[in-house]
């Protein structure tokens, strides 16, 4: 009773006369008990002439429920037949009222026959009821029925399978019962068989996910699927929610095919375009490592081809290998460029050739040994990992500085007082912007050495807010912490404490915050503090922060992270991954000070490093018969008076590195180390080497507004504006080079209906390329365009958009749109 007085109720919303044939009158003491509000009840048996006069003349506006306790008559016999077109027939049987709940015609009875089962929940009725927007037809209602079944609010096949097949994987049988149980397993593969041409005695998703596989396997086994299993794949890769079922039925797949056994003999040109398997980077990087062992690749190739495979699915995962391979190709082109060609005359010569250029090679291994690092695939690295170790120590580290040695051997004296020297950093680089009354932060990163001060420029070069630039200084000798964290305090004069290293500036010690403090607040006529990192990161910007950035004019801000990594045998293999950790935190010491309104910061080092990942030879040290009264003794060098030395050392009186004159300093030649109890061997510094004495010297500029830097532009080769077939090649062009003031653009691209629909699938890619011409800048994508481009969407005009990301979400807006007409013959669907 209560299901009938509810759907008469709907009803009568918009209708305002409603025919009722109960044909066996089964419900005409429900008729006689409904009450409905404002509604007049008319049991007609014989008197239609006179329900028509009252509807019609007496009560032209009103409502009413007519009964029939009888067939309904045929339309010649039937004296309210006008009325009846008209207006609504209200029916009791079970389709009936299901139809009537849920908003649909009564043409619909035999489909709610066929999946009665469906209909019996009320539940079930609801979604659908929701899912109802119109003129439906059967097909479109068993399209919203599957949208119940696999519960999702999208109504698209390929999200029905995708469901199904995460359900497969997790081996949960409950929506194939559903559809057995529901009448809709032949509607759904009757589906797939139509739209991807997939065909079988006894269909099911595993079979047919295999073949969707196996046909986009550029070297398995081709189906008779046509292209759009193709885009079904590629549709699931992009779909976040069933990602990982993807993963684990592509491994699954892997197993059961035997694709290892398929891509042993496979040649990266015939799959380097594949994603539908993990194994398919495995097989590419196996081939790159192997290839760059044996030195069989150019650089270039292999950027290639690890370019391509970056918008491919599985990169996420494997990219720090990609990044190991591509680090180690770089490091190897660059030593084989320089190696031979190393010869300085000049002290200059060497700095300005190492800061300009060679650093790179420095800069190249620290990545390769912290991605060798990351990815812990110690096997299939091993060898080019053995390769890369002997390559920079014995190609490129040990004669590289055996040259430079020559350069130091020469030196009457340390360059301390030349433009560069560490020496002169507080005259200039600090004082002129203090002169000028602004406030200035200095950050001194403890053995953050040139090559890690070129990855931080260049990562505010592309900050938007920020402007930055980099130069670099020579430290004072010997290259370790206290004489060169004095040498970058304003003094005049720097002297060894006796019978140790310490350094006293001016007659002031020089170690600790509170000594730099002193020492600042002597030689400086502003409002001067020191302050560790640490201590400064704990500060609340917008509160504490901004009252302490009042109080003073100038702040040295001190961090170790590196060099206390580096420096204990323990954690010294870490180092490079401190690096990375360093680099991360001083961008962020920035933004902070940024937030508390500064705008002038320069950060610098003390000294540099050296570094070598695999265990060090015998060969590596150096015995050294000295003589006389040592003070201190390090890896890298000796302090002490009355010292004499032999052919191995470089010896350098007091006078020569402008301290006292009555002491003498001994530094191993070239890398070689000295050997000292307990001490590491493989993070060194203190000598003379260009890894150790050059530091850089990084100047940035917070700019509120902007600094003027762009972001490259893209383009296309657009030789036509119709689309003829199913393949749609597009070039894309790179405008100019990036640079320090031009920025990367990552794209994505596709090609859309008006209404928005996608039609192909969707290219990615980051547009970061540094060298070459206008036509080593132009990247190319075939779009596969789906069928419906020739059914739905058959010759209207389409776009191809171009998107780039939202910074800070995972959105993404429009950058570019080009038009194209869709011309496709029907022919194009035959595979």
């Amino acid at each position: 009773m209560n299901k009938i007085v509810e759907a008469l109720e709907q009803r009568f919303v918009e209708q305002r006369i409603i025919f009722w044939y109960d044909e066996k009158a089964e419900f005409l003491e429900q008729f006689k008990d409904l009450s409905l509000f404002d509604i007049t009840k008319i049991h007609v048996e014989g008197n239609e002439f006179a329900v028509k006069y009252l509807i019609e003349k007496q009560h032209p506006y009103g409502k009413f429920l007519l009964y029939f306790s009888k067939p309904r008559p045929a339309n010649e016999d039937n004296w309210l037949l006008d009325m009846e077109l008209a207006h609504y027939i209200f029916r009791t049987d079970q389709e009936a009222m299901f139809l009537q709940e849920i908003g649909l015609e009564y043409h619909f009875k035999e489909l709610v026959s066929e999946h009665l089962e469906f209909f019996k929940a009320k539940e079930r009725r609801q979604k659908l009821k929701d899912l109802i927007d119109g003129d439906e037809t059967h097909n479109a209602i068993r399209y919203k029925m599957l949208a119940v079944v696999f519960n999702t609010e999208y109504l698209s096949l390929s999200n029905y399978i995708f469901t199904l097949s995460a359900a497969f994987i997790d081996e949960n049988e409950r929506f194939e019962k559903e559809l057995e149980r529901y009448q809709l397993k032949s509607f759904f593969w009757k589906e797939i068989e139509r739209k991807y041409s997939y065909q079988a005695v006894s269909p099911s998703i595993y079979d047919f996910l295999i073949e969707v596989f196996s046909n986009n396997f550029s070297i398995g086994r081709k189906e008779s699927l046509n292209r759009e299993a193709r885009l079904l794949l590629i549709s699931w890769k992009d779909t976040l929610q069933f990602r990982e079922s993807f993963e684990r039925i592509s491994a699954k797949i892997e197993t059961d095919l035997s694709i290892e056994t398929l891509l042993s003999d496979a040649k990266i040109d015939d799959i380097i375009e594949d994603d539908s398997y993990k194994l398919i980077d495995f097989k590419i990087l196996h081939e790159l490592i192997n290839q760059l062992i044996s030195e069989d690749i150019t650089h270039e190739k292999l950027s290639f081809y690890a370019k391509k495979r970056q918008n491919k699915f599985w990169y996420a995962q494997v990219k720090d290998l990609y990044s190991c391979v591509s680090e180690a190709s770089e490091l190897t082109t660059l030593i084989r460029k320089y190696a031979a060609q190393i010869q300085y005359k000049t002290f200059d010569e060497g700095t300005n050739h190492y800061t300009q250029t060679v650093h790179e090679i420095d800069l190249h291994y620290r990545k390769f040994v912290w991605y060798y690092r990351k990815t812990n695939q110690n096997k299939v690295l091993g060898e080019l990992s053995a390769k890369i170790e002997r390559l920079y120590t014995n190609d490129w580290l040990v004669p590289y500085n055996n040259q430079w040695q020559n350069v130091v051997d020469s030196l009457n004296e340390w360059p301390n007082s030349l433009q560069f020297g560490q020496r002169r950093f507080f005259d200039n680089h600090v004082k002129p912007i203090i002169d000028k009354k602004q406030r200035l932060f200095v950050i001194i990163s403890d053995a953050f050495r040139y090559e890690c001060g070129v990855e931080l420029n260049k990562r505010f070069q592309s900050e938007k807010r920020f402007e930055s630039s980099i130069s670099y200084g020579v430290s004072s000798l010997p290259s370790y912490t206290q004489l060169c964290m004095a040498s970058l305090l304003p003094h005049k004069h720097l002297m060894l404490k006796e019978n140790s290293d310490s350094v006293m500036a001016d007659g002031m010690a020089s170690s600790g915050l509170e000594g730099r403090s002193r020492i600042l607040a002597a030689n400086t006529e502003v409002r001067t503090t020191t302050i560790s990192a640490e201590e400064f990161m704990s500060l609340n910007s917008s509160k504490e922060g901004r009252e302490l950035v009042k109080q003073y004019d100038l702040f040295y801000i001190y961090h170790n992270r590196i060099d206390k990594t580096g420096d204990d045998k323990i954690t010294e293999e870490k180092v490079f991954d401190a690096v990375e950790e360093e680099i991360v935190f001083l961008a962020d010491i920035v933004k902070k000070i940024a937030n508390m309104n500064g705008t002038n910061i320069i950060i610098t080092a003390d000294h540099g490093f050296i570094y070598q990942h695999s265990e060090l030879q015998e060969s590596d040290f150096s015995s050294s018969n000295h003589t006389g009264e040592v003070w201190k003794e390090n890896r890298r060098f000796i302090i002490g008076k009355n010292i004499q030395s032999e052919s191995s050392t470089k010896l350098f009186d007091g006078d020569a590195l402008r301290l006292q004159p009555e002491i003498q300093v001994l530094i191993p030649k070239s890398i070689n180390r000295l050997r000292v109890k307990g001490a590491g061997s493989r993070f060194v510094h203190g000598g003379a080497s260009l890894q150790e004495v050059i530091f850089p010297i990084i100047k940035i500029r917070h700019n509120k507004e902007g600094a003027a830097v762009a972001v490259v532009e893209i383009d296309i080769i657009k030789s036509t504006d119709r689309i003829t077939t199913n393949i749609l090649a597009v070039s894309f062009i790179q405008s100019e080079l990036v640079g320090e003031q031009i920025l990367a653009r990552d794209i994505r691209a596709g090609l859309y209906a008006e209404d928005g629909e996608l039609l192909s699938d969707q290219f990615r890619y980051m547009f970061d390329i540094q060298e070459g011409s206008e036509r080593q800048r132009e990247v190319k994508h075939r779009f596969q365009i789906s069928s419906k481009a020739t059914t739905k969407y058959k010759n209207p005009r389409v776009k191809l958009i171009l998107e780039e990301p939202v910074e800070g979400t995972t959105k993404w807006k429009p950058y570019k749109e080009f038009y194209y007409t869709l011309n496709i013959s029907f022919t194009n669907d035959f595979d």
